[in-house]
């Protein structure tokens, strides 16, 4: 995407416009993708590891860009399998990065951090289930795919963040 492509994406992206609550589901008035975007800053704004603020910032440009192509197809880009893949090379190495053993802990809270990571997974799992029933196109399996990788990805990140700040493993 060119810079000029860039500083054309809305910077306003209608988030407190009401949505439409699938059958059964809550009545949220936020997008749980910008909801999303929101946590992924302030995650971003807590974090120790300077790669975990760039990995966050990387993220919210995605998830960016994913909106913006919601909003209109014909002029921004589709997420490309190219995000995807990096995406899963960075959990990768997120998770080969701790020491072997390290876990999740029964219940989060051992960092600011890592418990505000442990809540945006949580949030990206909405979003991704969201994008479901709304019925997200077949054809954009990049996105989908995306979404489907990202709860774990920023597990890895929470996780990496508290062996950073020294939590002791579960």
């Amino acid at each position: 995407m060119s810079e000029q492509q860039w500083d054309e994406i809305p910077s306003d992206l209608n988030p407190h416009l009401p949505m439409e609550a699938p059958s059964g589901g809550s009545t949220s008035s936020v997008d749980p993708l910008i909801e999303l975007n929101a946590w992924l800053g302030f995650a971003r704004a807590c974090a120790h590891s300077a790669r975990v603020q760039a990995i966050l910032l990387t993220l919210q440009t995605d998830l960016r860009l994913l909106l913006a192509h919601r909003k209109d197809p014909e002029r921004f880009p589709a997420l490309s399998a190219e995000r995807v893949h990096w995406l899963e090379e960075t959990r990768e190495q997120m998770e080969q990065a701790l020491p072997p053993g390290f876990q999740s802990p029964e219940l989060p809270g051992e960092t600011v951090s890592g418990s505000i990571l442990d809540l945006a997974s949580a949030v990206a799992g909405r979003a991704r289930d969201h994008q479901r029933v709304e019925g997200m196109d077949e054809t954009k399996t990049a996105a989908r795919g995306y979404l489907d990788r990202l709860p774990g990805m920023l597990s890895a990140l929470a996780r990496y963040e508290e062996f950073l700040a020294g939590a002791p493993p579960a």
